[in-house]
């Protein structure tokens, strides 16, 4: 019997940091892609997992391959504190941009160096005296870290530019500025058509300190007025949750950057989704309507994985688990198991009142997103019938137990009401809500009284 395929490469960590070596015949690009790589700057946006991380990498893949050649920068900005949009702020940013510059530069010249010593002696100084002008870091060590597979011709190459003494063609306190018109004509020298500059690590910061990466990207924004060169183009990818204050950026507001909603529809994360379990099985006849004979499966699937690319990759995975493992379609009762022993996970968004199973928004108002709220803020326990009408409902600060309390009822004229309320919050968050079959998410303790939230986050 042949044992199924291990899919844990493929649909576990879904981090396009740890994928890069097949995430390229698994990609599908997006619909604006054809926009993004036009030879401008771009601020694309999108939502936890839409893939920006994977859209950022696919785009430095296309800058490699491409003719005319592009030099393709990963600049990893170093925040400062306090910077205001000035002078001195932009020198600061072409300055940290620099240094990932030379890196870079030096990445092409170890891999390709024909690049370098066929260009003319004048672009050949200018960028030996860039390299040690704005590489930062100890230079042994910056060596070490370009000598993996290295040719030998190219490593002599960098050796010769990261210690050989080079020309002083320009002061070593020069302003970055002061030099860029030098250093477009040197690059277009070496026969390359432009540097594309990628900011890297936004994510991280943003999860870290989202309103100093806010300060520091409206900054950066708004003090491009330096490059006016079209060979120096910016590709951004951030979060769509700082959308707001980025647009009224002054480098957005006067057309610098052209700016994109990283989305996607269901026909796109179907084709993406099969396209990585067809890269994960070495089977290109999977496709998602074969898993389950139950067609329910599928509109489970775009409900709770949203627009989402990682909720479908995740929600998917179970699925396709189960259907290798039995080795055909699944029935209704079978996907459901495997659905409910990893279920999308319920959170809810206390600050903006929102409700979320997966990927996807649910609509929750009125008094079952009042019971749902209470639920959530007291996940690490179970609620009583009388708590959640009283606290959660009725919003007082105590329980009345009797009826010389303050605020006391009569069980007989709301506990009726109240598992009404229940039982509709149930039917809108959950998806099996038939007869005899137990809730994944508001859970009740029969013979108790007692309501608890499962699956949730």
């Amino acid at each position: 019997m042949i044992s199924p395929p291990d899919l844990s490469r493929y649909f576990i960590s879904l981090r396009a940091e740890t994928e890069v070596a097949w995430l390229v015949p698994a990609y599908i690009p997006p619909r604006l892609f054809g926009k993004m790589i036009e030879p401008r700057s771009i601020l694309v946006m999108g939502e936890e997992g839409s893939g920006k991380s994977a859209l950022e990498f696919y785009l430095k893949n296309y800058a490699s391959q491409r003719a005319p050649k592009l030099l393709a920068v990963s600049w990893r900005p170093a925040v400062p504190e306090g910077i205001s949009p000035d002078g001195q702020a932009a020198e600061l940013f072409i300055s940290q941009a620099m240094n990932s510059l030379s890196f870079s530069f030096l990445q092409l010249v170890v891999c390709e160096p024909a690049t370098y010593t066929n260009a003319p002696v004048w672009a050949r100084d200018f960028m030996h005296w860039f390299v040690q002008a704005f590489l930062h870091g100890d230079r042994q060590y910056h060596l070490s870290r370009l000598a993996d597979g290295a040719s030998t011709e190219g490593l002599a190459t960098v050796t010769r530019l990261l210690t050989e003494p080079p020309r002083e063609v320009f002061p070593r306190n020069s302003l970055p500025s002061s030099i860029l018109s030098h250093l477009t004509s040197a690059i277009k020298a070496h026969e390359m058509e432009g540097v594309w500059v990628f900011l890297d690590g936004l994510d991280t910061l943003f999860r870290i300190s989202p309103e100093t990466l806010e300060k520091f990207l409206v900054n950066f924004l708004s003090t491009l007025d330096l490059f006016e060169e079209d060979t120096f183009i910016f590709k951004i990818v951030v979060s769509s949750k700082l959308e707001q204050s980025l647009l009224k950026a002054r480098g957005v507001l006067t057309r610098r950057f052209s700016t994109h909603q990283l989305k996607w529809n269901e026909e796109e994360l179907t084709r993406l989704t099969e396209k990585r379990i067809a890269l994960a099985t070495k089977r290109d006849d999977l496709t998602l309507s074969r898993f389950c004979r139950d067609s329910e499966w599928v509109k489970w699937l775009n409900k709770f994985a949203g627009p989402s690319p990682r909720g479908w990759l995740e929600l998917t995975h179970p699925i396709l688990e189960a259907y290798l493992e039995k080795g055909k379609p699944l029935s209704q009762s079978e996907w459901l198991d495997a659905y409910r022993q990893s279920p999308p996970h319920l959170r809810l968004d206390l600050e903006a009142g929102r409700v979320f199973i997966g990927w996807r928004e649910a609509s929750v108002a009125g008094i079952g997103y009042k019971l749902l709220r209470y639920l959530y803020e007291n996940r690490h326990r179970p609620c009583t019938k009388s708590e959640l009408y009283y606290r959660a409902h009725k919003g007082l600060s105590h329980e009345p137990r009797n009826n010389e309390d303050t605020g006391w009822e009569d069980v007989a004229t709301w506990e009726g009401p109240l598992d009404t309320a229940l039982y509709r919050l149930r039917k809108e968050i959950e998806w099996d809500s038939r007869n005899g079959v137990t809730p994944i998410y508001i859970v009740s303790e029969r013979g108790k009284g007692q309501i608890r939230l499962e699956n949730a986050m």
